[in-house]
């Protein structure tokens, strides 16, 4: 359920990395490491999604996911923080290139984590 004047963003991952993010935050070292061994579209920082099958379609395909399976999380934040971030170049919105479907991504940059630990709720998702 969400709070009024919020939104809800996906994030797929490995359930190792879902789990530390549920119980820690978001971890800018832990991320730059994982983003290190592989190419990411607007270089380091958190990748998310307003659309679900985006979403599951990433966690899908996230470094540890063959060895220990996938999920989706989500990141609850009110719309006034996320277009804050959007404003100041926090955060970008996308669309997903190198893809053979159409999708938007919203990218954080580290810098902003503190503020999203602070500021938003992360859980894991639920099917309705």
């Amino acid at each position: 359920m969400s709070r009024q004047g919020s939104v809800v963003l996906y994030h797929g991952t490995d359930w190792e990395s879902a789990l530390d993010i549920l119980n820690n935050g978001l971890n800018a070292k832990h991320l730059l490491h994982l983003q290190t061994q592989r190419s990411v579209q607007m270089g380091p920082g958190w990748y998310t999604t307003e659309q679900i099958n985006v979403a599951w379609f990433f966690a899908s395909t996230a470094l540890r996911a063959f060895d220990q399976g996938f999920t989706v999380i989500e990141m609850e934040i009110y719309l006034e923080h996320l277009e804050s971030l959007l404003e100041q170049g926090l955060a970008v919105k996308s669309r997903i290139i190198n893809v053979l479907f159409e999708g938007e991504q919203i990218w954080f940059h580290l810098t902003a984590f503190e503020f999203l630990n602070q500021q938003t709720v992360f859980r894991p998702h639920q099917e309705a």
